[in-house]
């Protein structure tokens, strides 16, 4: 008969891909927590929902107008959300995802009327709703390609004989 070799390099690696995938997909959940936390506080500070009645923006004007911070004078009466600024402030990322004030989600699910949804998630990305930035799904494709690579580069030649 004959005899047919085939030389292959091979530049790429699943199992190393596989071991930075174990650390890569937390962190990666972590800067889309970071980026949904931006964007909340972002839909807060913008402001774009029903406007205050003028009794609302009345009683802002005096120290004891919030139940939960009695002693704690409105900053601004105005614009909703942002009666004392703690809501606002309390939005942060922790290890399980993000916390918030509880009665921050007492405005999303219209416990308190008007129903103001400061949770929308609208801009983060092209197009439709993402959960990551345009910035973090490059970075994460980057990692990905990089696990992905062999350190050789070519160095790891597969002889098969046929």
């Amino acid at each position: 008969m004959f005899d047919f070799r085939v030389k292959t390099k091979v530049t790429f690696s699943f199992s190393k891909l596989n071991r930075k995938l174990a650390t890569l997909l937390p962190q990666t959940m972590q800067r889309a927590n970071v980026d949904i936390a931006n964007k909340w506080r972002e839909n807060i500070k913008s402001g774009d929902f029903t406007p205050l009645k003028p009794a609302t923006m009345k009683r802002r004007k005096y120290k004891n107008y919030n139940n939960f911070y009695p002693r704690t004078k409105p900053r601004n009466t105005t614009k909703p959300l942002i009666a004392t600024g703690n809501l606002l402030k309390s939005i942060k990322t922790t290890d399980k995802g993000i916390s918030f004030n509880h009665y921050g989600d007492w405005h999303v699910k219209g416990m308190i009327r008007p129903r103001r949804n400061w949770q929308t998630l609208k801009g983060l990305g092209k197009g439709a709703e993402r959960l990551l930035s345009d910035k973090n799904v490059a970075k994460l494709k980057e990692e990905i390609r990089k696990g992905f690579r062999l350190a050789g580069r070519g160095k790891n030649i597969r002889d098969i004989r046929l």
